[in-house]
């Protein structure tokens, strides 16, 4: 078998592949041989009727036709191997010749390929990630949620319900003049300004003092959790029986006793911060190797063929799909846990798909402007790994994986493999908040739908 490439326009190519009259013969004894062993002639055994009374019965031209097809496609997988062509799509082959005894054959392959971009440079990588030990201002936020833990609550006089307060709360909701039974509770003990109502229902009390009354009237907004009740007036009329203030303890020895046995708040400070760290440095080599290689993508010079793109969307879209199987849920199930909707799913499925292909593609073009280079003992071994878990020979494993085209893709995985490394040999990392860079603003979450608290009859209940 010889093989050629001749580059076309775009990313297109024509894979030419020919076979010599040996190969050709081959091909045809395998193909009556299969077709001997299938057909059932009387007189002859499976496999021993003459080829003459096989082109009587099945027609000659059917062998042959037979013989071409496992011929095209038994080579054009080793021939895309042997040319490290990554196809994006199926070959047109056009109308192939047929065999002949005793002739060589030829077809060509017009083939739509992976691209081999370019980046705009490969020098001064810089990756931006958050400090790698913890900060001060980190700390103090972990003590302040500890501290939190330990607060009491205290009731109130004097004064109205203020943001932040637990007030002990009955009220009776209608939605459109109807009464809504999930809008109704009798003394249960609301924490205001904590998003389980909407932000009017805790507008409309605060200032009500204890044994005060007061009806709260808005349309339901669409972070309701009840979604027929969206946009529909609501009124909701309002007893308070009494109000609590959350009491933080003090900052001192005996809390970082009570939190975790210290003997002293600074203790619990080092304790805090060792744990911090560890969990900091479990994670700061992944986000630098993350960071750097967005850095790397933002300079690949070319637009992403969509069909990489698409291909990468359906594959993980599949994948989505497996893992909810696996997990034992139903698209409506992760519809309702997660309130978002098959458009939604499938747009983030896209976006994140075409930053994985872009960011494939950047490693690739770094491994060829570094002049980087696997072994083909390398990728041996990959093999190997390979048929080990399916308890086959290397040959028996390479083969398949060249005629399945699943080779190409690890050699891609190499390419990957060196590329990131030499990124994480090279890149310069920049510590937000070091002087280094700047950090940036987190983005803002999208606020949650608001949902009515459970009805409770214990006035005596806190969290």
């Amino acid at each position: 078998m010889n093989t050629t490439v001749e580059k076309l326009e775009g990313n297109r190519v024509r894979l030419t592949v020919t076979h010599t009259a040996q190969e050709v013969d081959e091909s045809i004894a395998a193909a009556y041989l299969r077709v001997a062993r299938q057909v059932k002639l009387p007189g002859f055994r499976p496999g021993k009727a003459p080829r003459p009374l096989i082109d009587a019965h099945v027609g000659r031209e059917s062998v042959l036709a037979e013989a071409l097809e496992d011929l095209v496609e038994s080579s054009y997988p080793r021939a895309l191997d042997e040319l490290r062509i990554r196809p994006m799509g199926r070959p047109d082959t056009g109308d192939l010749d047929m065999v002949e005894e005793g002739a060589e054959h030829a077809f060509t392959a017009e083939i739509e390929v992976r691209p081999d971009f370019t980046l705009s440079s490969i020098e001064d990588l810089t990756a931006e990630v958050p400090p790698a030990n913890s900060t001060d201002a980190e700390i103090d936020a972990q003590v302040e949620y500890l501290r939190d833990r330990f607060a009491t609550l205290e009731i109130v006089e004097g004064r109205g319900i203020a943001d932040g307060d637990f007030a002990l709360l009955s009220f009776t909701g209608t939605v459109d003049g109807q009464p809504a039974e999930d809008l109704t509770v009798d003394k249960y003990l609301y924490e205001v300004g904590r998003g389980i109502m909407p932000q009017e229902f805790d507008d409309g009390v605060i200032g009500i003092e204890t044994g005060g009354t007061t009806r709260i009237e808005f349309l339901v907004p669409e972070t309701a959790a009840n979604t027929d009740y969206v946009g529909k007036p609501a009124v909701f009329d309002v007893e308070v029986h009494e109000i609590k203030a959350k009491v933080l303890p003090e900052l001192d020895d005996e809390l970082a006793s009570n939190i975790g046995g210290f003997e002293t708040m600074a203790e619990l400070r080092t304790d805090i911060r060792t744990k911090l760290d560890e969990n900091k440095a479990t994670a700061h080599t992944r986000l630098v190797e993350r960071a750097a290689r967005a850095a790397l993508a933002e300079r690949l010079q070319g637009e992403v063929p969509g069909e990489m793109v698409a291909a990468r969307t359906d594959a993980m879209t599949e994948e989505f799909f497996d893992s909810l199987k696996d997990q034992g849920m139903t698209i409506q199930d992760y519809f309702e846990a997660t309130d978002l909707t098959a458009e939604q799913i499938q747009a983030d499925i896209a976006r994140e798909a075409a930053l994985r292909v872009r960011d494939e593609l950047a490693l690739e073009a770094l491994f060829r402007q570094a002049g980087l280079e696997y072994t083909e003992e390398e990728l041996e071994s990959e093999i190997a790994s390979l048929a080990g878990a399916d308890k086959v020979s290397v040959a028996q494993m390479r083969e398949r994986l060249v005629q399945s085209g699943v080779i190409g893709i690890l050699r891609e995985r190499l390419m990957h493999r060196y590329a990131t490394r030499y990124l994480m040999e090279h890149v310069q990392v920049l510590e937000a908040g070091s002087g280094d860079a700047a950090e940036k603003p987190k983005a803002k979450k999208k606020p949650a739908a608001k949902k009515a608290p459970k009805k409770s009859d214990d006035a005596a209940k806190e969290e």
